[in-house]
């Protein structure tokens, strides 16, 4: 009967546990698209507002996003957001989206390694293990290839 007990009682403290742990706000997506373009402020990331340290509740990213959501609210545009971060917190807080080098670049890297890779193994294996066309011919080489050849005849 105790181990029910202590079961019981385990099971209830775990319940309570979760229960007060803060649970992350949803974030619209009008919050995330200003949130993505502020950098986190808390020092132990380099991200943006949106980081995944806010989900673990970041000292900066929480507030400020709910800072962006009552600025929305008031009627703000993105921008203006952008601006009050910006003047508050220095020229740093902003941070630009991908811009179209983010998608050609990688795919242009990756064209230039295969172009020097086929450039490595044609100029590598440009002619090897052939020999000479038209060149003459060393007489010792001659002898041992007649002398291969009635060998082989003989195993005929």
């Amino acid at each position: 009967m105790s181990r029910l007990k202590l079961s019981v009682g385990t099971a209830l403290l775990a319940v309570v546990a979760v229960a007060q742990t803060p649970q992350p706000q949803p974030e619209s997506e009008a919050v995330h698209r200003v949130a993505s373009h502020l950098a986190c402020r808390c020092g132990s990331c380099k991200d943006v507002v949106s980081c995944p340290m806010s989900l673990q509740g970041c000292g900066f990213c929480n507030p400020a996003k709910k800072k962006i959501a009552a600025m929305q609210a008031a009627g703000n545009s993105d921008q203006s957001i952008i601006d009050v971060f910006t003047r508050e917190f220095g020229p740093d807080e902003y941070r630009a989206g991908p811009n179209r080098s983010f998608l050609i670049v990688p795919y242009a890297l990756l064209a230039i390694g295969l172009l020097a890779i086929f450039w490595f193994i044609r100029r590598y294996y440009k002619g090897a293990g052939l020999p000479p066309t038209g060149a003459a011919t060393d007489p010792g080489l001659d002898r041992y290839r007649d002398t291969i050849e009635k060998e082989m005849a003989k195993l005929d």
